[in-house]
């Protein structure tokens, strides 16, 4: 939603889509108190037919400029607590979904000779955390699409760029929080899953509201030679920073205090 509202605040016409309209209207509402307009389209990423769906919007409202790949869910949970409907239901979404729409309006941005691809990715995307393994493996996969499509649609004026929030405060981590299929209340990773949760929550409940990722996809839509790669928010740019330049073993063993991460018996 924030993407939306600060994209035509730039002054973009802006068609967000989402797979419910049923709830379309805090986007209305915060639409409203900017003054701005947002067209709503419905639209599902993991539907079969999507790409007739795309070719009717772009027949709608004409050749799309930029594109925001920001669909994504989250299921909470180890590796191995986590249904195999699970896996393949993250990676529909935050990968193939991603994709199918990036196909689908490929045609029309090569056709103008100029387009921006922007997925949302996420700080699990260079950084993965315990409890998070497949979440983390799907961002790992859009990280790894967009750099390769980036060299393939460059000669064609296409810009393909990342942007990797950190924690803010939404909807992921409180109303639409999953957990894994399979999580036991007392299983045996019962002691891992409780303090990661914890630790989530605390630091979401502290989080700032996700209006700076906004910002930064509408900053990137528009500058002349983007970064591809664009961390957003404090911690993910910690996180980032120190992955690069720690050792592997230290930066493990800081992220084990970090968490308290229970150890090998």
């Amino acid at each position: 939603m924030s993407a939306a509202i600060e994209c035509a605040a730039a002054g973009h016409r802006v068609v967000a889509t989402m797979r419910n309209l049923d709830r379309r209207g805090p986007l209305e509402e915060a639409a409203k108190a900017r003054g701005v307009r947002v067209d709503i389209e419905r639209l599902d990423v993991t539907a079969s037919r999507l790409s007739e769906k795309v070719r009717e919007l772009v027949l709608k409202y004409g050749p799309f400029y930029g594109l925001v790949n920001n669909a994504g869910i989250a299921v909470a949970g180890v590796f191995e607590e986590q249904s195999v409907d699970d896996i393949r239901e993250q990676f529909e979404t935050n990968v193939f979904g991603l994709m199918a729409a990036t196909r689908a309006l490929l045609p029309s941005m090569r056709a103008q000779g100029r387009g921006r691809i922007i997925n949302v990715s996420s700080v699990a995307g260079r950084v993965a955390l315990p409890a998070l393994s497949v979440y983390a493996a799907s961002k790992h996969a859009v990280e790894g699409f967009s750099e390769s499509l980036r060299w393939e649609v460059e000669p064609f004026g296409v810009d393909v760029c990342l942007i990797e929030p950190g924690t803010f405060k939404t909807p992921i981590f409180f109303g639409n929080q999953r957990r894994a299929s399979l999580m036991a209340p007392s299983g045996p990773y019962t002691a891992i899953n409780t303090i990661i949760e914890k630790l989530f929550l605390e630091e979401a409940e502290k989080a700032p509201p996700p209006d700076a990722v906004g910002e930064a996809i509408a900053r990137v839509l528009v500058e002349p030679s983007p970064s591809f790669r664009t961390a957003v928010g404090r911690d993910a740019q910690a996180l980032v920073t120190l992955r690069r330049v720690m050792p592997d073993r230290l930066f493990a063993t800081g992220l084990r205090r970090f968490i308290r991460l229970p150890r090998a018996r």
